[in-house]
């Protein structure tokens, strides 16, 4: 019997560690009294250094200057916002570790009255086949969510 329960506890555990989630969350909300867009973007740190290791060829530590830089210009790559005015540019205003996350900061001036927005994002889509990129849009109290795979890594969002 105690060696059942060992092979169950041993089974049991493994399968945790062979099975690891693949999803980013972003959450974008419209401030349109501001003309503006407060983006959160939450990451696994572990596999954004890995990203950045293997794209860059650098040995990635998020508590160095010099990964934060290749860190952003990764975001940079991979994360676009569109109106129908074009393309919009958002800033990167920093980041912070929670709840074992890495929590990245942004912020986009936006068009008055924008009614739609197009979002792209492949954060991590280049690593890791399954990765899901979740998208929760905020606008008052309207929410809507969106998940963005490899073969579907932008959505339009009308409101």
């Amino acid at each position: 019997m105690k060696k059942i329960l060992i092979l169950f506890t041993f089974l049991l555990f493994s399968s945790f560690a062979l099975h690891k989630y693949y999803v980013s969350v972003t959450e974008i909300t419209y401030k349109k009294d501001a003309n503006q867009l407060e983006i959160i973007m939450r990451v696994f740190p572990d596999d954004i250094e890995n990203v950045i290791h293997d794209e860059y060829e650098i040995e990635a530590d998020l508590s160095k200057r010099e990964t934060k830089e290749f860190l952003y210009r990764y975001i940079y790559e991979k994360f676009h916002l569109w109106t129908g005015e074009g393309e919009l540019a958002y800033e990167i205003l920093g980041t912070t570790e929670k709840d074992d996350f890495l929590v990245i900061l942004l912020q986009a001036e936006t068009p008055e009255n924008m009614h739609e927005i197009i979002v792209k994002n492949t954060i991590l889509q280049d690593m890791f086949e399954v990765q899901k990129n979740l998208i929760h849009f905020f606008n008052g109290d309207n929410k809507q969510s969106y998940i963005l795979e490899k073969g579907n890594p932008e959505v339009e969002i009308s409101f």
